[in-house]
């Protein structure tokens, strides 16, 4: 795939790619995991991927018991999150079809780590977040995040049984660094 100085950058910032990431030394990985997928679904995007992964496993946690084998998916998916996002494939346009924007891949990152945290470091405090942050993970990135306002993470308001009830984006003016979460509370 060969990008043009004037079109959109690769990013997805909206911006042209000559004012975007043209200085970048950005290191694109090919994956024969996506190779694969994508020969065996034509329709096959990093993003539906993702998105449908994240889902599911979000319907799994919500029904089942904690179990070592749904730690180990989502061990897996964590894995996968930072190995992808690390060799720049899950960029706005990809050689596999469609990625995520800037904010959704710091969202991405930000689940790839709270999820290892959880489970690998122990902090058991983090597996608490986990529902509510699978949670509003799969409804966000369904929904798109846009870069229309500097999105710098998001509130979760989840019950004490670790449902989410709500969530709202919080912004910053300037490009931010990663996505920083929030959980609150909410008593019944």
């Amino acid at each position: 795939m060969k990008i043009g100085r004037n079109d959109p950058c690769f990013c997805g910032s909206g911006k042209k790619y000559k004012k975007c990431c043209i200085d970048k030394d950005m290191t694109f990985t090919d994956s024969a995991k996506f190779t694969n997928l994508k020969k065996a679904d034509p329709a096959f995007t990093p993003r539906s991927h993702y998105i449908g992964r994240i889902s599911e496993l979000n319907a799994r946690l919500e029904a089942e018991a904690h179990s070592e084998e749904l730690d180990a998916e989502l061990m897996t998916l964590a894995g996968d999150l930072l190995d992808d996002l690390e060799n720049a494939r899950l960029h706005a346009f990809t050689r596999y079809g469609e990625g995520f924007r800037p904010a959704e891949r710091r969202l991405l990152q930000e689940l790839a780590n709270r999820v290892w945290g959880g489970l690998v470091l122990g902090g058991f405090q983090e597996q608490d977040v986990l529902r509510p942050l699978l949670a509003f993970a799969a409804q966000a990135l369904l929904q798109g995040i846009g870069e229309e306002s500097r999105v710098s993470g998001a509130t979760l308001v989840a019950d004490r049984d670790a449902n989410l009830l709500r969530w709202e984006l919080t912004s910053a003016g300037d490009e931010p660094e990663g996505f920083g979460l929030t959980l609150e509370s909410e008593d019944e």
